[in-house]
């Protein structure tokens, strides 16, 4: 019993750092794009880096955005036509999407928050492994600032910015 206590503490943290559960990914920078609509000017973060990512490790990321009148979450999915890059090759999957303000309750600012997990990599010449996810990020928007118009939230179109979330394992 003596012998077999500390086997297990060591067992256990040598297992512990390789779970999931603890996050060994480090934010490295943080980017956003500003795009206008009619009267409505949006603020949004669109590119994220990671480094000391591990394949299999789960990351949650929050991306928040602002405008200059009402606008709503309407949605953040992966881009349908190459969501993971290098295709073939980086693979991977997104889950627990919520985002604010919703419908009813349209804002001038809001956000996303959302897992994500790269399951294969890219090894590149250097040794390490690296990816790309493409997301689309939608929101309802108010491109007239005039509540009187387009629905009781005064959306009146919606937009889609292009996010992106690269990680590397160095």
């Amino acid at each position: 019993m003596r012998i077999l206590i500390p086997a297990l503490t060591v067992l256990g943290c040598l297992l512990l750092p390789s779970s999931p559960v603890f996050a060994r990914a480090k934010e490295n920078s943080r980017d956003q794009t500003t795009i206008t609509i009619d009267q409505n000017t949006i603020t949004a973060h669109n590119s994220v880096k990671y480094e000391g990512y591990k394949p299999g490790e789960t990351i949650t990321v929050t991306l928040e955005f602002s405008a200059t009148c009402n606008i709503v979450f309407n949605g953040l999915t992966l881009w349908k036509v190459i969501p993971f890059a290098p295709p073939r090759i980086v693979t991977g999957e997104i889950a627990g999407v919520s985002g604010t303000p919703n419908t009813g309750t349209a804002a001038t600012d809001g956000s996303v928050t959302f897992n994500i997990k790269f399951n294969t990599l890219n090894l590149t010449p250097t040794g390490a492994e690296s990816g790309l996810a493409r997301l689309d990020l939608v929101l309802g928007v108010d491109k007239d600032c005039n509540l009187a118009t387009g629905d009781p939230d005064g959306i009146d179109t919606s937009t889609t910015i292009r996010v992106q979330i690269w990680v590397s394992t160095f």
